[in-house]
């Protein structure tokens, strides 16, 4: 455990960065065994705070309760005394969570009281637990220059000028003497840079093999010479821990073979490490174990174990696990389903680790539970699963650790027994083992036979009901198409239905109106195309001498004005200009193209149907032919005069021909 003076554990009590409000914080001050709480603190007075007391460690949960970025960090850090470090005790770039770790390390506490997360967090760091936030490499930058410009000045300028330069030459001497002693008492080195001027140097730099908090030199303002020491920045954050972390129990899971797969779960069933390989030999699988943790279980999926995970076993020491029965292959397959893997190999590494975690995960958890706080819960767990009861283990935990406080007060002929009390203790796991094993097989002996008698039966009956029920779904999704099928056909008739019952309702409607003799319907063109002509006459129907009414008139032509004509309308109703070619058309057919100015036209509400009085269609007609006839003459009187000027102009040319 890591013994400090003085321990700060802050977290934030009101406000956060981004607020307007500047944050308070809830800061808990552990000092040579006495502790100190301090509420809504700011920033501030926190670091008044940590100046006056120099503490060793800063304690925090998540270093962006107390710094917004990267910059502030480094902001931040400088600030601090040289010899404080800032430490994130849930851990380095994934956080852990507060609640959980205190928990694994005997803790409780009310996460919603600030003060109690100050204290949480001061204890943790007190253990040793967290990682210390470092921003600056092991290197220090030592720069030495003029306080001030000298500027053009006048006739002295020159003497100024070596005057200064000459000040910053002694500085650099000095601060060179004194990295010179470091060097010969700590082995620290250092590199230099200098630029002459006139009189000395103008500046010169230094860069230090050395953290800033072991150089002993200050920053400032020296007359008129400027000194400024920072530690270099790094290109990111680094989380160093505050003591190297101790190689945990593992289960191993191993399946050998022509490709040998390794899986690595915690004892919490974590996946750490999987792996698998054609060419890894036995010594190499050993390396590769090793480098993950300790192994506390090599694991086999089959019984009994081959004689390469035997060999494995036997170079750590572990304890052997196999399935006492065969392992199905839907078995494997659940076993490996929360991990990802990518071959049936890795599936049967994983299933043998996970195999033997599932069976003792309760056993794992209980003895969670039990052990005192600040004793190594995994230390406690494999010595359970060695053999040893529970009140052995606190027992002898407890006494290692008050060893640990006093290693001095442990005695030779207690040494000399360490080697003996391990074997003894690995006997008797293994003596504990065998009994189990013995005991499990007197069992199987006894059921292997009804078991496989009932499987063998059970194989029968789901051959028969697997291929009736495959049956059966074959059948159902035939006719499950078929009904998908209808359906769409029945859809699309309905739809027919819709658009047919539409039709009718709007012809009804034009009948009883040319029954009722009382007004003459007006059939409706919406514009003046074909397929709109056709649409028309598909939905009303046109016959001989109905009257249309073209809503607009004016992108017809001399096509479709003849096919209007061909249809036998007796009129055409235009509610805009229609084109020369397309009346022209009309005309020379005899199909009268009216305005609708000048008929009294009445729609129905939504303008779908409309209705002349025919008293107005009549005068309009008689109008209408009125002009005609009067065109007509026209045309013919034009005709006959052409054909007298024409009639003239030959018989002018024939006198002259004559002559």
């Amino acid at each position: 455990m890591i013994q400090e003076n003085i321990i700060f554990g802050i977290d934030i009590a009101k406000g956060s960065l981004q607020a307007r409000e500047k944050p308070a914080y809830a800061v808990v001050i552990l000092k040579n065994g006495d502790t100190e709480h301090h509420k809504m603190v700011s920033l501030h007075k926190f670091m008044r705070m940590v100046w006056k007391e120099k503490p060793s460690l800063i304690a925090v949960d998540n270093i962006h309760e107390i710094v917004s970025d990267k910059q502030d960090l480094i902001s931040f850090l400088q600030k601090l005394p040289p010899n404080t470090k800032l430490v994130q005790v849930t851990g380095g770039e994934q956080l852990y969570p507060l609640t959980k770790l205190a928990r694994e390390k005997g803790f409780s506490f009310d996460r919603f009281d600030p003060d109690a997360e100050a204290l949480i967090c001061a204890r943790l760091a007190q253990m040793g637990t967290g990682y210390e936030v470092s921003a600056f490499e092991d290197k220090t930058m030592i720069k030495v220059s003029r306080g001030r410009s000298p500027g053009r000045g006048g006739w002295s300028q020159n003497r100024y000028r070596r005057k200064i330069h000459g000040y910053v030459r002694q500085r650099t001497r000095d601060i060179e003497d004194a990295l010179n002693e470091l060097s010969r008492t700590s082995g620290v080195t250092y590199s230099q840079t200098k630029t002459e001027r006139f009189g000395g140097y103008s500046k010169s730099e230094f860069i230090v093999d050395a953290p800033r908090n072991l150089i002993h030199i200050s920053s400032g303002k020296y007359g008129d010479v400027q000194v400024s020491v920072k530690g270099i920045e790094r290109d990111a954050l680094v989380f160093k821990p505050l003591k190297e972390k101790k190689r945990d129990y593992i289960i191993v899971g191993i399946d050998p073979g022509t490709t040998t797969a390794i899986a690595v779960l915690t004892l919490e069933g974590e996946l750490r490490m999987l792996h698998s390989s054609r060419t890894i030999s036995i010594p190499e699988v050993i390396e590769m174990i090793a480098q993950e943790g300790r192994p506390l279980v090599i694991a086999s999926d089959v019984y009994p174990p081959p004689n390469a995970v035997e060999k494995i076993r036997r170079a750590f020491s572990a304890i052997s696990s196999s399935p006492f029965e065969v392992l199905l292959a839907q078995d494997k397959i659940d076993f490996a389903a929360p991990y990802s893997y990518s071959n049936n190999h890795e599936r049967d590494a994983i299933a043998a680790a996970v195999s033997f975690y599932r069976k003792n995960k309760n056993k794992f958890e209980q003895i969670r539970k039990k052990i005192p706080p600040g004793l190594d819960a995994s230390e406690a767990i494999a010595q359970v699963v060695r053999g040893k009861s529970i009140e052995v283990v606190i027992s002898g935990l407890t006494r290692t650790e008050i060893k640990e406080h006093d290693v001095h007060a442990v005695s030779r002929k207690e040494d000399e027994a360490f080697p003996l009390r391990e074997s003894i203790r690995k006997y008797e796991g293994i003596i504990n083992e065998m009994k189990i094993h013995q005991d499990f097989l007197k069992n199987e002996l006894v059921s292997r036979d009804n078991k496989i008698h009932e499987l063998e039966e059970q194989i029968k009956r789901q051959r028969s009901e697997v291929y009736k029920k495959l049956k059966k779904e074959k059948i159902m999704q035939i006719r499950d198409m078929d009904i998908q099928r209808l359906q769409n056909k029945i859809s699309e008739k309905n739809m027919k239905i819709s658009e047919l019952n539409e039709r009718i309702h709007k012809l009804k409607k034009v009948r009883r109106l040319e029954i009722s003799g009382r007004v003459i319907p007006v059939k409706i063109i919406f514009s003046f195309t074909k397929d709109s002509i056709l649409k028309t006459k598909e939905t009303v129907g046109i016959k001989r001498d109905d009257l249309i009414l073209l809503k607009d008139s004016s992108g017809g032509g001399t096509i479709t004005a003849r096919m209007l004509a061909n249809l036998g309308v007796r009129a055409v109703i235009i509610c805009n200009d229609m084109s020369h070619a397309a009346e022209d058309e009309l005309f020379d057919l005899g199909v009268p193209v009216l305005k609708a100015k000048d008929v009294n036209i009445q729609f129905d509400s939504i303008e779908e149907l409309a209705v002349i009085d025919p008293e107005d269609i009549g005068k309009a007609l008689e109008e209408w032919n009125r002009k005609a006839a009067i065109r007509r003459m026209a045309a013919k009187e034009e005709w006959l005069k052409s054909l007298v000027d024409e009639y003239r102009s030959e018989r002018r040319k024939e006198l002259k021909d004559r002559d």
